[in-house]
């Protein structure tokens, strides 16, 4: 079983159909087999799949299925296998492009066989390699380890929801503030006191003093400010809330909350060589982050692009930073451990590190003219492209087209590079990986918005810190209020009866 190849389990003689084919047409033929995909062949070779999702896509979108031919909704130049390929890599490759069903090809190309997904698992759990099964899925993948109803991300549809609201929907309607409460307690807010309740919060309880050593540590900013969340805590003198009356763990959350932004902007002034700027009560949370980063009172444009950001990065399922807060909450630590934690994994440029990197790159491309060669060149020498691809998502980020939306709302100066260089990405790179499902993510059109919003690029990261809080006090109050220690196990690989 060890070695058990594609060629041992698929399926003979698939089903199959022409380009030209009728919706209704391989509709009926998938029926009659009782099978929930068909492999489109023209001649001998593989040119397509058409699956029952593709189907119900396509009856979504008003199509008629006695007038809409099969190549028109079929995934083109879907991912082949051979025979001689292992069950394992087939489940990677599924798993990692979100499809069920991979056509076997001869080393000519020509179709013998298909495998599903439902094959490939039934076969893996024989063999102790089921993606499901405890610790054997590298990085916690496709693997569930706690119930939320904070968010939901739907990455077939590219659709992401906060406690049933359409968050592009919330970003282009409501307030930070608004969503924040949203989170924490399930509902939209009635009236203006948890702003008000919240703005009273947000002076930090260290002295500049303090604050100015942090700045001059020497680390990065991230680090600085992982150590200013830690530090806030010591000075509030947070108590592991297993020890605790869990109800503080709440109060705690909502002041974590509120002084992130006031660290990150007293921070970076102090790095700068200036003095920190009081919070004022006044302002929306956004304008008030710009106010204490600047010194000067922010546009309604600058604010309008900050706030849009803030709600469309606060939450986004268990992601390393969000599940880090979670770990470290289930041992019973403090609130303010478990945000520091989550801070210190944000940190790290496969998470939080990317947006500022797009600027680089639009940078170095210089011109929409320039865009074309600049990425042929980046595709053909393995250079990586940033702000393209998502783990998650299979479909358009829904955070990126709205950002993508309020850059040319604000006539961002750098709309006309930023389009080109993602139409010629997105068109190269589809040419270059087909069958692969590639999108522009949300780090892309951030970083454009955060330049509107006048926001420096060395504080992007941080401003993520600012938004994804209220993201992880949420999940740490989940845990507060229905824990378990997370424990994972881990499969061992090392040797076996070695003598001392």
């Amino acid at each position: 079983m060890a070695d058990l190849r594609l060629g041992e389990v698929m399926t003979p003689d698939p089903l199959t159909t022409a380009p030209g084919t009728t919706l209704a047409e391989a509709a009926s033929a998938m029926r009659e087999r009782k099978v929930g995909s068909i492999v489109v062949v023209d001649g001998s070779e593989v040119v397509g799949i058409l699956t029952e999702r593709d189907l119900v896509r396509a009856t979504g979108s008003g199509a008629h299925p006695t007038d809409e031919r099969v190549d028109g909704w079929m995934t083109s130049t879907p991912v082949t296998m051979q025979p001689t390929d292992d069950i394992t890599h087939a489940l990677d490759q599924m798993f990692e492009r979100s499809f069920r069903h991979i056509p076997v090809v001869d080393e000519g190309g020509a179709l013998v066989g298909i495998v599903s997904l439902r094959q490939l698992i039934g076969v893996a759990k024989l063999r102790k390699v089921d993606p499901w099964s405890p610790g054997t899925g590298k990085g916690l993948e496709n693997i569930t380890v706690a119930e939320t109803e904070l968010s939901y991300i739907d990455g077939q549809a590219g659709r992401l929801i906060y406690r049933g609201y359409d968050a592009v929907e919330l970003a282009k309607s409501k307030s930070f503030t608004d969503v924040w409460h949203l989170l924490l307690y399930g509902d939209l807010p009635t009236d203006d006191s948890f702003a008000r309740r919240t703005a009273e919060l947000r002076a930090a309880p260290l002295d500049t003093q303090t604050l100015r050593d942090l700045a001059r540590s020497g680390g990065t900013f991230m680090s600085t400010l992982q150590a200013a969340i830690s530090a806030a805590g010591a000075a509030w003198m947070l108590q592991p809330w297993l020890d605790d009356d869990p109800a503080k763990a709440e109060e705690s959350c909502l002041r974590l909350g509120a002084i992130v932004p006031t660290l990150v902007a007293a921070l970076h002034r102090l790095e700068q060589g200036e003095d920190p700027i009081e919070p004022d009560p006044n302002l929306s949370h956004a304008a008030n982050y710009l106010w204490m980063m600047h010194g000067e009172k922010p546009t309604n444009e600058q604010v309008l692009a900050t706030d849009r950001y803030l709600i469309l990065t606060a939450e986004h399922g268990m992601n390393a930073s969000t599940f880090t807060g979670r770990v470290i909450s289930s041992t019973g630590a403090d609130v303010g451990s478990a945000v520091a934690g989550a801070a210190g994994a944000l940190s790290g440029p496969l998470h939080g590190g990317a947006p500022s990197l797009v600027l680089n790159m639009l940078d170095e491309i210089g011109a929409p003219e320039r865009a074309g060669e600049w990425i042929t060149n980046a595709v053909q020498t393995g250079k990586r492209i940033m702000g393209f691809g998502h783990r998650v998502y299979k479909a358009e980020d829904p955070r990126a087209a709205c950002l993508r939306e309020t850059a040319i709302e604000l006539e961002s100066e750098r709309v006309a590079l930023a389009k080109a260089v993602e139409a010629t990405t997105l068109e190269t790179l589809r040419a270059a990986k087909p069958g692969r499902a590639l999108y522009t993510n949300v780090e892309f059109w951030s970083a454009v918005v955060l330049e509107r919003a006048g926001i420096p690029r060395k504080l992007f990261t941080p401003t993520f810190a600012v938004s994804r809080t209220i993201g992880w006090t949420a999940h740490i109050l989940e845990q507060v209020r229905d824990n378990r220690l997370i424990r994972p196990t881990a499969d061992y690989v090392g040797p076996w009866d070695r003598k001392v």
